[in-house]
Formats: structure tokens, C-alpha cells, sequence
């Protein structure tokens, strides 16, 4: 029932959403070195309560109209800029809950689908080890048994398993080894087996697990990012431009670049001396856009938030002592979410988890009759920590 709560609240907030409309500005500029694209920035910018505010959007037309008609006739920008290296560490091993989020989202299979693969993976092939478990660390004593995992690894992560190793990377480091983290199971690795026939689906979440395995021990991605400010008759555009220096554990997954899908790894031509820290404005764009509902649930929201108690935690630290008080176990959550569907509680609309008129009905009514307590994701999760406690 919480979990439906979950799902049939966030269709409430998408039924009683009401759209408005904003106003973005964007600009190209012309430097020696070619054009790049800037995003109006709104001076008065305040993070607030309401969470649609973005610091490019203007909810004023006849002002957002002012600061097109300023950029007009190509006049000239300031151009500042500052430099900042950035790191990025590699992502922790999985547990199953980001396991089964990862495929969900990746390759579209279901929780219950990506549960019975890591079974099969470990029962039938015992290439990797027990799935269903909610820690992300190894033992501290588990260091020479991951440098022969890694010396046993085929295929192209041959390469990035003998560069670990040859690198001496593997070092104790709370973040993989950590017994603290580490309840009756410890996160998914791979194992000494060698590999079988796979079908194609196991394959693909074998890879998933062996590549994180590997890409756990390499040096953090190093990037470069640079902001640039271009003042405009007092009005400022912002751009900022990525470039990856390092690969690091970028590599175990074959990039080479920042993300292409990201709009702000776009390369910025550099600013030259010959610029005089100046550039030509050669054209300003209006958007009207409105703002849209929260998204639906897929089921790899739905098991970040089933694990959060009905919060979608993205911060790792808070996660962890979040998960204390989740609903359900790794081992319960993907039949949670099929029970559901099965019992018609629940519809799949392709990836996304629509609420069924079945189970409004049955929301409402406990509404209705005041126990709504039984719908509390919050509460239900306190009285799972409470009853582990006592055990």
C-alpha cells in the first residue's frame, strides 16, 4: 500500500498540475576563434520555494522582450571567464536496488526481469556473486581475491583489468572495502568462474557488473570546465564548456569525451588576446516554453524511492542512512512492484507505472475511513527500522 501511495500521489500532482508559461533568451557570440551559445541569466535569481525557478527563465514576457531587443544589432559583449579543474570519482559497486535501477533504465528490464538474470547469473553460472543484497562495499580483507578476479576478466576489459593491476591500484580504501558497509552480503562483483554461453541478456548485466568492478578501482575523471560570462548592455549570458583531461575510470566504458548528450560539453572556442576580452554579439533568440509535471515512475525511480521511504534520495551519503528506513528488502522490492501490477493496482505504460482507477479507489477510501497511516511510506519505513532494531 505505500508503495502504491508513492505512485497514485505523483499522479495527483500531475493531474492538478497547472503549466506556465517562461521565457528563455539565448545568444551567439563571435570570437576569432569561432561561435559559441550563451543562456540569458536573470540578475535577481533566488532559489526558492517554488521548484520550477531556474536562474534562465523569466516569467515576464514585456521583460524578457526588453533584453532581446537590447542584444539587437549585433553590439558588443564583455567576455570574462574562469577556469575551475573538476573531478568526478567512479561510480560505487552495485547492490541490487542499483543494479535493477541501472538495467531499468539502460535496457528496460523490469526489477523482477533484472532479479531473475543476476540469479540465474549466480546459480546457474555462479559468475557473479550473491545478488540480493543492499551493500555496495566488499570485506577489507577481500584485496587479494579481487586481484585475481581482475586477472581472470576477458574480453575488452582485459586491457582495463591488467592497467588496475599493473597500476597497483588496487589499495584499501573505505570506499569498496569497508566492513562497516558490509551486513551478511557484500555488493555484486564478479567471480573466478569463467564465462559461459550466456543468452544475450545475461550477457548484458554480466557486462554491467564486471565493467563497475573494474572501473571501481581506477583514478577519479579529471575535466576541465570552463564558465564564460558575456555582458551584453548589462545583461548576462553564460556558457559553460567541459573538456575531459583525464579519462580515468571513464575509460572502462570507452570515453574519451564528456557526455555528448550533456549541452554543456559543447567545445568552446578559446578566447584569444586578438578578442581584447570582447565579442560581437551575431544573434539573440526568445523561447516560450511552459513548465511541464512531474514525470511518472518507471520502476527505477520507484525502487530509489521505495529505498528512500517514499524520498528520491540522489545523494549517496544521505542514501545510505536512508536505506535504514526503506520499504522492503533488495530481495522484496521487484515483487512489490509486480504484485501491484498483477493485482491491476498498477498499469506499464512502456517504461512508465500508471496508477489504475482500482487502486484510486482503494487510496481514496482509506482516506475516507482515516487510515491513511497504512499509506505512509515514512511511517511503514520507521516501523521496519524499529522491528530491525529488536532483532
Amino acid at each position: 500500500t505505500p508503495t502504491l501511495a508513492i505512485v497514485f500521489n505523483r499522479e495527483l500532482e500531475i493531474r492538478h498540475f497547472v503549466p506556465r508559461g517562461y521565457w528563455r533568451i539565448t545568444a551567439s557570440f563571435g570570437i576569432a576563434k569561432g561561435t559559441y551559445e550563451g543562456a540569458y541569466q536573470r540578475p535577481d535569481f533566488r532559489k526558492g520555494d517554488d521548484e520550477h525557478d531556474r536562474v534562465d527563465r523569466l516569467w515576464d514576457q514585456a521583460r524578457a522582450e526588453a533584453v532581446l531587443a537590447a542584444c539587437q544589432g549585433q553590439p558588443w559583449a564583455d567576455v570574462s571567464e574562469e577556469k575551475k579543474a573538476s573531478t568526478q570519482a567512479a561510480p560505487r559497486l552495485y547492490d541490487l536496488t542499483s543494479l535493477q535501477r541501472e538495467a531499468n533504465g539502460r535496457f528496460g528490464f523490469s526489477a523482477k526481469r533484472t532479479l531473475q538474470i543476476a540469479q540465474a547469473l549466480y546459480e546457474r553460472h555462479k559468475m557473479i556473486t550473491y545478488p540480493r543484497t543492499d551493500s555496495r562495499a566488499l570485506p577489507e580483507d577481500y584485496i587479494p581475491l579481487v586481484r585475481q578476479t581482475l586477472g581472470n576478466l576477458h574480453g575488452d576489459l582485459k586491457v582495463h583489468a591488467e592497467r588496475v593491476l599493473e597500476s597497483g591500484w588496487v589499495q584499501p580504501n573505505k570506499r569498496i572495502f569497508n566492513n562497516a558497509q558490509v551486513s551478511d552480503h557484500f555488493a555484486i562483483i564478479p567471480t573466478l568462474h569463467e564465462a559461459k554461453n550466456l543468452d544475450e541478456a545475461e550477457a548484458k548485466l554480466f557486462d554491467m557488473i564486471a565493467r563497475r568492478f573494474v572501473a571501481a578501482f581506477h583514478p577519479v575523471a579529471e575535466f576541465d570546465v570552463t564558465t564564460r560570462q558575456s555582458v551584453v548592455a548589462g545583461h548576462t549570458f553564460k556558457t559553460e564548456g567541459k573538456v575531459l583531461t583525464a579519462a580515468g575510470w571513464l575509460a572502462v566504458y570507452g570515453k574519451t569525451t564528456v557526455d555528448d548528450d550533456s549541452p554543456d560539453s559543447k567545445a568552446l572556442p578559446a578566447l584569444t588576446p586578438e578578442d581584447q576580452a570582447r565579442a560581437r554579439t551575431l544573434e539573440a533568440r526568445l523561447h516560450a516554453e511552459t513548465t511541464k509535471p512531474p514525470p511518472r515512475y518507471t520502476e527505477a525511480t520507484l525502487l530509489s524511492a521505495m529505498e528512500g521511504a517514499g524520498r528520491l534520495v540522489d545523494d549517496e551519503e544521505l542514501a545510505e542512512a536512508m536505506k535504514e528506513r526503506g520499504l522492503g528488502t533488495p530481495a522484496t522490492r521487484a515483487d512489490t512492484i509486480e504484485g501491484l501490477v498483477n493485482q491491476k493496482y498498477l498499469d506499464r505504460n512502456q517504461r512508465e507505472l500508471v496508477p489504475t482507477a482500482k487502486a484510486e479507489q482503494l487510496l481514496l477510501f482509506l482516506t475516507a475511513v482515516k487510515a491513511d497511516d497504512l499509506t505512509s511510506p515514512a511511517m511503514t519505513g520507521e516501523w521496519e527500522f524499529h522491528l530491525r532494531e529488536m532483532e
